[in-house]
């Protein structure tokens, strides 16, 4: 038993920052994601004894991590919650803190660039943020992104070239610091 609860807190540092970053990228709200990695936790406790030593274990802990993420997106308490936000949304996200190696208008221009990308992360359609998030952040290859997104691999890598594309329109889109308007 208490090897168990070795096991398992190993377990827990080792996939706790991949999953709370997926997840947070995934559903866009601090709250939100601690639930659902509490789900994703539980649900790996109580499914370990099913795991096939046989598979790679990141691409089955992402597996069940997309499947909370997307019973949050079905759940009635995301839409509610989603149908509030588009009236409440002002864009005043928390600058990150200067990283100090530049003067103000480079940690400004820095913010507002990080701002700006995140916000288009979070604006993809949630098939190609999925694939974005597991391909750029947690550096999946396609074959496991598309098990884990129950696509093929090329899908995978379609979604996450469409992905890039939709993010370079944003960011071509998006007012840059410091540049004048004439």
């Amino acid at each position: 038993m208490a090897r168990d609860r070795e096991a398992l807190g190993r377990f827990y540092e080792l996939f706790f920052e991949r999953i709370h970053g997926y997840v947070r990228r995934m559903v866009g709200d601090e709250t939100l994601a601690e639930d659902v990695v509490q789900d994703v936790f539980l649900h790996l406790q109580r499914a370990i004894p099913t795991y096939d030593p046989a598979r790679e274990l990141a691409p089955w802990v992402f597996t069940i991590a997309t499947n909370k993420v997307r019973d949050l997106w079905r759940s009635k308490r995301f839409q509610s919650l989603a149908r509030g936000a588009a009236f409440d949304d002002e864009g005043d996200s928390a600058p990150e803190p200067a990283d100090g190696r530049g003067g103000p208008l480079q940690d400004l221009e820095s913010s507002e660039l990080r701002a700006t990308l995140a916000a288009a992360v979070d604006g993809l359609p949630p098939g190609l943020r999925a694939a974005f998030v597991l391909r750029w952040h947690e550096g999946l290859e396609f074959e496991e992104i598309g098990r884990i997104l129950e696509r093929n691999e090329g899908a995978a890598r379609k979604r996450y070239s469409r992905a890039l594309a939709e993010l370079r329109r944003a960011l071509e889109a998006a007012p840059r610091a410091g540049r004048r308007e004439p």
